[in-house]
């Protein structure tokens, strides 16, 4: 899957998403911690995306949640990338890759999209996952995620479920204007 590089561009320069994450940018910057190298908002879109299309994935299509693994490709330069790709991880019964790849048929995926879209705007443990801030706490690495909403088993995900913020894809109960999916994008 891809995303659109003129709209990713003039979203990432958007004033509302370089404040929700400067905070975030800047923790990253003290932890010490292993991250993309830079860390930027097209990759925090990207992985949060990911994770909802896993979980997705896993309530429609049958998979296990460790079963399902990504890979992210971003990039600024010298040639702009933003892409996430989602396999089996398991060749086993737990589902196969011709399985897989009619859920990201067009039609297939368009419906997945948008049925993930709209599980992110709202968290079960909402208001408490929304408000998450690294600032705050001086301990993680994201925003707006738990383990109700966007956190996969280790195997799955390869950052350890740090840089996902679900204001970053779609507005959630406490904070509008950064997401990528948001009203009047």
């Amino acid at each position: 899957i891809t995303l659109d590089e003129h709209r990713l561009a003039a979203w990432e320069r958007h004033a509302a998403v370089i404040n929700r994450l400067r905070p975030l940018l800047a923790r990253f910057a003290v932890s010490g911690r292993d991250a993309p190298n830079p860390l930027t908002a097209r990759f925090m879109l990207l992985h949060t995306l990911s994770h909802m299309l896993m979980r997705q994935f896993e309530a429609e299509g049958g998979y296990p949640a460790a079963s399902l693994t990504e890979i992210i490709y971003c990039s600024n330069a010298p040639k702009p990338m933003a892409g996430i790709l989602i396999y089996t991880a398991a060749s086993d019964s737990e589902g196969t890759l011709g399985g897989l790849v009619s859920l990201g048929e067009p039609a297939a995926l368009g419906r997945h999209l948008q049925a993930a879209l709209a599980s992110a705007g709202l968290c079960s443990a909402d208001p408490l996952c929304a408000e998450h801030h690294p600032w705050r706490d001086g301990v993680t690495l994201h925003g707006a995620a738990c383990h109700a909403c966007l956190f996969a088993p280790e195997t799955s995900c390869e950052r350890g479920n740090k840089y996902l913020d679900r204001a970053v894809l779609v507005d959630t109960v406490t904070a509008a204007g950064a997401a990528f999916f948001g009203r009047g994008r």
